[in-house]
């Protein structure tokens, strides 16, 4: 079972895990055509889902926290930008939308955690960069 995680940016990344994939990184097209999907793949995928009142996607927010896939289930760690956030089921559809059909993808276990809980620290460089804020 393959495990993608946020890296820290301060610590290093942990044992058995895979720092967030850059472009071109993510799983070859062999592995599309066997059926396979990697987490990292996945994580490029869900780069399509925007925070709608953000207008950032959700990956580069640093809402992902991990993905695994394990038995055609990918489980998705996650949080919120807040906890009373009105727009949860949007994002949920949209994670579904995107992961759909995704080879050896079957299901999505999707679970919205609030430790540790989300902060503006967490968003890369590419998402401060997007909102026009000092990098």
């Amino acid at each position: 079972m393959a495990l993608w995680t946020r890296a820290p940016k301060s610590a290093p990344t942990q044992a058995g895990t895979q720092a967030p994939a850059q472009a071109g990184q993510s799983g070859s097209v062999a592995d599309w055509l066997a059926g396979r999907t990697d987490p990292a793949t996945i994580a490029e995928l869900l780069r399509q889902v925007i925070d709608p009142e953000v207008g950032v996607n959700i990956v580069d927010l640093g809402l992902v926290y991990s993905i695994r896939v394990s038995d055609g289930t990918a489980v998705i760690q996650m949080s919120l930008t807040t906890p009373g956030c009105p727009l949860s089921a949007y994002m949920e559809d949209n994670i579904h939308r995107v992961l759909w059909g995704a080879p050896g993808i079957s299901s999505v276990d999707l679970r919205i955690i609030w430790e540790p809980a989300w902060t503006t620290e967490m968003m890369s460089v590419r998402a401060k960069q997007e909102l026009g804020w000092p990098v």
